[in-house]
């Protein structure tokens, strides 16, 4: 790990994913790079040291539902463990350091400490609840009550306003929501018919309190 300075482990990694992303092998993807390709078989999993990437599924129709945007510190990869393929892809979203952990070498990791197996299993149940929270909100929630509980969420505050920057084009968070470009589109030309947003080189600031409906 000659290339990173391994100080900045203890800055973004819990220690025993610290000490999991020293076995690995430092790998740089420049920004829009498929890390990882749904459907693909696997033999290594990664941990996220700098930059950040957006996981996500391909529907039927070619329409990407995306599970989530994650920063440093994150793990990934790791469900094609049991020889299976990848269950979804990994985008890089800015350019990226990953450590490259080759399942053999996680394996051996295990077997020196069987501790780590809980650590890891608590990783993938946090995993899993958060993708099942997420489906739950998609099965049960309007696209714009999605839309709604994203500013909420992703939104910065600048002077006093929310504001979406330039990282969440329309497109973009159709594919969150798990929606179509045209349904966004009409959300913003309503939203902004009624003073509530406005929209100007990409970047969305928040007027006023967004409606509860629409």
């Amino acid at each position: 790990m000659a290339d990173l300075d391994v100080s900045l482990l203890s800055a973004v990694c819990t220690p025993p994913f610290a000490e999991l992303a020293k076995l690995g092998k430092i790998e740089r993807y420049p920004r829009k790079c498929l890390i990882v390709r749904e459907g693909a078989i696997g033999t290594s999993l990664f941990i996220l040291l700098e930059g950040h990437i957006r996981i996500f599924m391909n529907g039927d129709d070619e329409r990407r539902f995306v599970i989530g945007t994650y920063g440093p510190g994150t793990m990934f990869g790791e469900v094609a463990l049991d020889g299976g393929p990848r269950t979804a892809s990994v985008e890089a979203i800015s350019d990226v350091a990953c450590s490259v952990v080759q399942y053999a070498g996680l394996k051996a990791h295990l077997e020196k400490n069987p501790q780590f197996a809980m650590v890891l299993l608590n990783e993938l149940i946090a995993r899993s609840r958060a993708t099942s929270r997420r489906m739950k909100g998609l099965a049960l929630s309007s696209v714009y009550q999605r839309f709604r509980a994203l500013v909420e969420t992703e939104a910065t505050i600048q002077q006093g306003e929310r504001v979406l920057g330039p990282d969440w084009p329309q497109q973009e968070i159709a594919n969150r929501l798990g929606s179509s470009r045209d349904m966004v589109t009409r959300i913003f030309r309503e939203l902004t018919k009624g003073g509530y947003i406005q929209s100007s080189r990409g970047t969305t600031r928040v007027l006023k309190p967004l409606p509860e409906a629409w």
